[in-house]
């Protein structure tokens, strides 16, 4: 039984390593002259694991936390989600530190369902590759003053990060009126 689980672990290892990242991507609005909020899009379970287990393999990771009681669970997020937050940086012109909150990160059971779903997708179909839904994380930036560019920084666990930004227009429409051109 031993030299089965060996080699089910050695197997899922080498499958889990080898798995294909999507790009993360991050989208920065502007909603008001001093208000951004961001969402970012991001390939959770391996930002995760190079946040809390950088020194174990993806696959070890993955078995390890899937199968993390709740309370420890929890508190290994928390830690995570406590570095990505001092990790991330906006300034805006002329060189100012935006504040950050309103974090929104996804939930306990969210999160230990995706580690144990990638597990078993690698224990049924080690061959198939599952284009998985990136994670959301959303946050508010407001500025003291009116924001007409920004910088940004990820931490160094979410890697390249495609960053799409707009600012939306608004226009009221009264019913059966027409509206004025709307430009894109």
């Amino acid at each position: 039984m031993t030299m089965r689980v060996a080699l089910g672990f050695g197997l899922l290892t080498l499958v889990l390593s080898a798995h294909e990242l999507e790009d993360n991507r991050a989208t920065l609005v502007l909603r008001d002259k001093t208000h951004l909020s961001a969402t970012v899009f991001l390939a959770y379970p391996e930002a995760l694991h190079r946040a809390l287990a950088p020194q174990r393999e993806f696959g070890a990771f993955l078995l390890i936390y899937s199968a993390m009681k709740p309370e420890a669970l929890q508190k290994e997020l928390l830690r995570a989600q406590s570095h990505f937050e001092s990790s991330t940086h906006l300034v805006s012109a002329p060189g100012k530190d935006v504040a950050l909150m309103n974090w929104v990160w996804p939930d306990l059971k969210q999160v230990q369902a995706m580690l144990q779903q990638r597990v078993m997708q690698a224990m049924v179909a080690p061959s198939a590759h599952s284009h998985e839904a990136p994670v959301e994380v959303h946050f508010d930036a407001n500025a003291s003053q009116e924001i007409t560019s920004v910088r940004v920084q990820f931490p160094e666990e979410f890697q390249k990060v495609l960053v799409v930004a707009y600012r939306p227009s608004q226009t009221w429409v009264e019913g059966k009126s027409m509206s004025p051109e709307i430009r894109f």
